[in-house]
């Protein structure tokens, strides 16, 4: 089975409480191994080491990206447990080399640098900041809930998301992206990226080392776009 601790670009839709529990013993019932996309996720994303440790995963095999180098140069990762590293190994013994090798697997530029940021998230406590500061982000976005264009909010540590509706009691959706793509190009207007989502919603992503007073920011920017899409959605009779 292959997942993400929390769906990213799937319009950070967050697990309920207790769902990758009851995953893992229908997992570990038919000897099923869990295969953790951390792209998103991992290395401080969700206030945590990796999201798997966040919302109580046990994979056997994990990928990794993005945030591996800050985003500084590419590069990314597959870690596997050991008895499949085993398994791998030996069967290279008896029929040559597992040729599944990339162009630039190992790349000493990426590598050194994925070193030295993991130095550097160790030595500046940088998951614990992110859980801090997420923790205040995720209570300010909350307040967008009473809003009349926004049907749900979701979120957990550095990630959050609005769902963006036509009819809020019921939730009704807009048809199409161009109301979330409207309200991101507001929001660019105001000096914050935002990104529009299938299922009308809109994400927030941002950077781990931001303090409170950017937070306030964000809020006060994202606001003023929700505030113009409103506008606009009323003017062009789509709500």
């Amino acid at each position: 089975m292959i997942a993400e601790p929390v769906s990213g670009a799937g319009g950070v839709i967050v697990p309920p409480a207790g769902y990758f529990d009851a995953v893992q013993k229908v997992l570990d019932r038919y000897g099923i191994w869990l295969w953790d996309d951390e792209v998103i996720c991992g290395f401080g994303r969700l206030g945590t080491d990796f999201g798997a440790t966040k919302m109580g995963m046990a994979p056997q095999m994990i990928t990794l990206a993005k945030a591996l180098s800050s985003a500084y140069v590419p590069i990314s990762a597959a870690i596997v447990q050991g008895d499949i590293a085993d398994c791998i190994a030996a069967s290279a013994t008896d029929v040559g080399v597992f040729g599944h090798g990339y162009t630039y697997s190992g790349h000493p530029l990426g590598c050194a640098v994925a070193s030295k940021v993991i130095d550097i998230y160790q030595r500046d406590h940088i998951f614990d900041h992110a859980a801090k500061v997420g923790s205040y982000l995720q209570t300010r976005l909350a307040e967008f809930a009473g809003h009349v264009l926004v049907g749900e909010v979701s979120g957990v540590g550095m990630i959050g998301a609005l769902e963006l509706v036509a009819d809020k009691p019921t939730k009704r959706p807009f048809d199409g992206m161009k109301v979330g793509q409207f309200c991101a190009k507001a929001a660019e207007g105001h000096g914050l990226i935002i990104r529009p989502l299938g299922g009308n919603r809109i994400a927030v992503c941002p950077p781990l080392i931001i303090e409170n007073s950017h937070v306030d920011e964000l809020i006060e920017k994202l606001g003023a776009a929700l505030d113009a899409t409103l506008d606009w959605v009323t003017a062009e009779k789509l709500i």
